[in-house]
């Protein structure tokens, strides 16, 4: 005669369990260093976008400037902030940026044009972002 068998016993063992938890636990983690990541990646392109937005604004300023001959003594090492009273267009409400613009003529006998580089900084930017443009005179 055989003995009568045990029963098993329906749900998880303790072993079965603890396993669960670890893996759940390290699938929370890694969502957690995901998130941390995704929101320090956005915070940096808002302010890389803010950035190069200064720049461009500024450098459709110089571009629309309308005399040709008077853009490098009106722009030409001029920096702003958003203290600057009269900055064109205005920095106001982007505290810690810093606009620098940069104008130089090369005028040839065969060549006249004016290149015109935008530089924002901040504490914030990894790196410097530039915008430049060539702005040539008609003859």
């Amino acid at each position: 005669m055989n003995a009568p068998r045990a029963r098993a016993r329906p749900g998880m063992t303790i072993i079965e369990v603890m396993f669960a938890i670890v893996i759940l636990s390290g699938v929370m983690l890694s969502l957690s260093r995901f998130g941390q990541s995704f929101t320090r990646a956005a915070r940096n392109a808002s302010h890389l976008t803010i950035a190069s937005d200064l720049a461009t604004a500024r450098v459709e300023a110089v571009r629309a400037h309308a005399a040709y001959g008077t853009i490098v003594s009106t722009f030409d090492n001029t920096v702003e902030t958003s203290a600057t009273v009269g900055a064109n267009p205005s920095m106001v409400g982007n505290d810690g940026y810093t606009r620098t613009t940069l104008a130089l003529r090369t005028v040839n006998d065969t060549t006249d044009f004016v290149t015109v580089t935008v530089t924002v900084t901040a504490e914030v930017l990894s790196k410097p972002v530039a915008k430049t443009t060539i702005i040539s005179a008609f003859r």
